[in-house]
This record gives structure tokens, sequence and C-alpha cells, in this order.
């Protein structure tokens, strides 16, 4: 999963789980409540995840001309039972590692590959250059080595944990009022046929998920009590949030709203149980949760000015990998086909209104964006919408710029 790239060692942003990791961007049961124990607050479940059944150790694979530097990586890769591999043939590869001067020849290291990318060097400064094709490239981080040997650790040993097929939607506002908390919420609802679902409020800013679901009051953990959370606590975790419908709900209830540091977290230790896990984005929280995403569904209006103000906003999300998709609210003049092209991105869903006063989670439409919902969790399901581990979207252009569109009348746009 992928991030923004910083490229000054003071500007270094957070990286999920990890402290102080530099990550690359432009240079420029029920409603009863659960026990909680005293000795942690997310003690261990008691049960390791399956050991992988090949016999191969996972790998990282060398793609990098600078043999130095390889050492280098080789050494930190075996130190957290990885193998350096130049060939993927047989070998279970979790990271992609090159050089910046490999990176900038595009010596044998492809845009936005489907495995996660880390770039190193050994030069005391990354040229704008380099930063602009490591951002290109979709890459994780640009380390300096040796002194980023820690980072360079931690992101080896998070790659090389054993997951499930987890999967993590995040959900956004293309702008102002889209609509974004409703959709997450029947998101989440329509996610219940397909095992576990935890819907995440990470909007300090927002009235809460759980005031919109007109959930009663809850016990259970709140972000409060997440601060001690470990990459093993995700079964503690879940199984301490408050259920609404058959949801979790990680909120902040009457206390004060979650930092953005402890968002990153939360998503390494769900990751790996299986289930659903709808987040509830923030617009300023992208950044933090984009590398842990399978999918960031952008909700945006039909309208010129919700398309303008989507676009400014995924130019500053940068976000890599595909990972991106658009979810048109049908509320205004403009067809949801209109609104793709603007923004050069793959459509996940479209969508009219609920009638007012119906309730996400308690009141569940035939049609609206209940139905939108459940219809993209059967293309995910099925295959039909790619999930970007699998592919490349189509949308890493970014989005052309919005206003260009010819006078008139709106062409027919694509159906719901």
């Amino acid at each position: 999963m992928t991030s923004t790239i910083i490229p000054s060692s003071s500007g270094q942003a957070g990286v999920p789980g990890l402290v102080g990791a530099a990550v690359p961007t432009e240079s420029t049961p029920g409603g009863e409540s659960t026990p909680r124990r005293r000795r942690s607050r997310f003690p261990d479940p008691g049960s390791a995840l399956p050991a992988s059944a090949s016999a191969t150790r996972p790998a990282v694979r060398w793609t990098g001309s600078d043999t130095s530097l390889r050492e280098l990586v080789r050494d930190h890769a075996t130190a957290v039972g990885l193998d350096l591999v130049e060939s993927s043939a047989d070998t279970a590869v979790v990271c992609m590692a090159t050089d910046t001067a490999a990176l900038l020849a595009d010596a044998r290291t492809p845009v936005r590959p489907r495995t996660p990318l880390l770039v190193v060097t050994d030069e005391p400064e990354v040229t704008p250059a380099a930063w602009a094709r490591a951002l290109e490239a979709g890459a994780r981080a640009v380390l300096r080595l040796p002194s980023g040997s820690e980072e360079l650790l931690s992101r080896f040993a998070e790659l090389a944990r054993p997951r499930s097929a987890s999967l993590l939607l995040g959900v956004v506002g293309g702008c102002g009022g889209a609509g974004a908390s409703s959709f997450a919420a029947r998101l989440a609802a329509a996610a219940r046929p397909l095992g576990a679902v935890t819907l995440i409020d990470a909007d300090p800013s927002g009235g809460g998920v759980d005031l919109l679901v007109e959930a009663p009051s809850l016990e259970g953990i709140s972000w409060q009590e997440t601060a001690d959370l470990g990459p093993d606590d995700g079964e503690a975790l879940r199984a301490g949030l408050p259920a609404v419908d058959e949801v979790r709900l990680l909120v902040s209830g009457q206390g004060p709203g979650p930092r953005v540091q402890a968002l990153p977290p939360v998503l390494s230790a769900l990751a790996p149980l299986g289930g659903t896990v709808v987040v509830d984005l923030a617009e300023s929280w992208v950044p933090a949760a984009a590398e842990h995403l399978d999918l960031l569904l952008v909700v945006v209006p039909a309208t010129d000015h919700a398309v303008r103000a989507a676009a400014r906003r995924l130019r500053s999300w940068q976000v890599s990998g595909g990972r991106a998709r658009l979810v048109v609210r049908r509320s205004g003049p403009l067809s949801p086909r209109e609104v793709v092209e603007d923004l050069a991105l793959p459509l996940a869903a479209a969508f009219r209104d609920s009638p007012r006063g119906s309730v996400p989670l308690l009141d569940v439409r035939r049609r609206g964006a209940d139905r939108a919902a459940r219809e993209l969790l059967a293309g995910l399901e099925a295959g039909g919408i790619s999930a970007p581990r699998d592919s490349v979207g189509p949308g890493s252009a970014g989005p052309r710029s919005v206003g260009t569109r010819p006078s008139g009348p709106h062409s027919a746009g694509a159906s719901a």
C-alpha cells in the first residue's frame, strides 16, 4: 500500500506504524460492553497467524544498479528473515527495492509496480528529479542509507508479516458536504454478508459516525484507548469495539477526536484479520491512510464546483498505485461520465440521494447509495473492479484541468 513523498529530513511525515519514516512527496457482541484487562489494553489474543504454506522464504527483489547499496539492502532484508533476489521466479516477493540511479535510468523498474517499491540512496541529498521519479513510480519511500537503516528495517519487517485477504476501503469527500460519511456507513452495511465489518470514524472534525447511524450509547473501546496499540493487537481491538447492527465501530463518542498518528497503527492491526474495514476519512488524513488501503473511494457530487474541488484534493493527495476510484453522487447537472472524464479516474459507483430522513445501517434501501454499495462490493468480489494490488489503475495521470467542458447541454452519462 502507498503513501506520499517528502524530500527533506526535516519534513518526514509519519508512516503507518513507524516513527519518523520518510515517505516520498514532491519536493516543492451486540451493544454489551467488553471487559478490559488491566495488564494491557490490547492483550495478546493468544492465537498466532498461520504460517505460510510455502517452504520458500519471502524475498525482496532488487532492481537497482549500485552493488554497495545492494549489499546494504541484503543485510537489512536478512535481518528480518527476507532473502534478496534479482528474479521473482519461484519466490514470494513482498517488496521491490532499487537505487535512485537505476530509478532515473528506468533500469528494470516498472512504473507503479504491483508489489511495494522502496528506493534507497547513499547520497546526502535526494535530487528533485529523483523525488519526482519516485513519486511517478509509486514508491512507498525514499530512504537514505546508512542513516535510514532503522526505517528500512521497520519497512521490511512490516512487509514480511503474513496477511490475510482483508479488504480496507477508505471513503473521503472530494469536496465539503459530499456525503462521504453516509456512503461509508452504507458501504459497511453492504459488507455484512461478506464477514466481519469494522467502520472507523477517521474524521475528527466531523459530527461522528455514531450519531450519523443513530447508534445507542456505546460501551467498548474508543479512539481514546488506542494509544498503546501494537501490530498484534488487532483481534483484541476488534473484539472490544462496540457493535451496531453487526458492524463494529471505532469512534470518539463524547471524547476528543483522534490524532492522525493514531490511524496507521489501527489499520495495521486490523489488516491481517480478514473481513472488511471501511474508513470514513478526513481530507487531511488521506496521505497517512493511503498506503494501507486497497481502495480509496472519492465521493464527488455531480457539479462543476465539486469536480474542481475534487481535482485540487486529488493533486494534493498524490495517491499512487491506481488506488483511487470515484463514487459519483448524482445530485447535480453532470453525468457520471463527465465527472470521470474531468478527473481522469475510474468510476466505482454512482447513486442518487436516498430519501430525506433515511439512516445508514438502520434504513437499508433497495436503490440509491445502498444498492451502489452492494454492487461495488460485488464487483470487487468478482474482480470486476480491479483492486490496485492486482492491476494498475487508469487514473495514474491524475485529474485533468476542470472548466474546459464545452458549453451547452451535458451529454448523457453512465448509469448507476
